[in-house]
């Protein structure tokens, strides 16, 4: 699987994560895309390798997670979450080959702050209205230390 921001200048590679898609309708998610919502894959470190060409800028708005993305066309590429090192979630919109291979969608979350003008479709696929339960779990560990 590759991938790659708009002008090119930050490309990774890695091995694809077979864990179910998230899509993220956070503010955050929204401002930083511009778009209803973003499409996260989160690859495990221990499991799949993943390498980075160019220059990964990074920014946090929260203690939570720091986002990644191009410095030089802004394009949203990777979120780390500071309670998984071993993790990090990849922007789908990204993928420039492989991308038929990636699982389907397993979570549609922060839907409370989902953009009004957008209709999440009658898909079946788990909504809430935070973080899923077992994110949420692995959150407050973290938070305790």
């Amino acid at each position: 699987m590759k991938g790659s921001c708009a002008c090119s200048a930050v490309t990774w590679r890695g091995t694809p994560s077979t864990q179910p898609l998230d899509l993220c309708y956070c503010h955050t998610c929204q401002r930083v895309s511009g778009a209803p919502f973003i499409a996260w894959l989160a690859i495990e470190s221990k499991k799949h390798w993943l390498t980075w060409t160019g220059t990964v800028a990074s920014f946090s708005v929260s203690e939570l997670a720091t986002r990644g993305f191009c410095g030089a066309c802004g394009s949203t590429l990777s979120m780390q979450y500071h309670c998984y090192p071993d993790k990090i979630h990849l922007a789908v919109g990204s993928v420039v080959e492989g991308g038929e291979g990636l699982p389907l969608v397993g979570n549609h979350i922060f839907v409370g702050e989902k953009a009004g003008w957008y209709v999440i479709p009658e898909d079946g696929v788990a909504r809430w209205e935070g973080f899923d339960p077992g994110f949420r779990a692995v959150l407050e560990r973290w938070r305790r230390g």
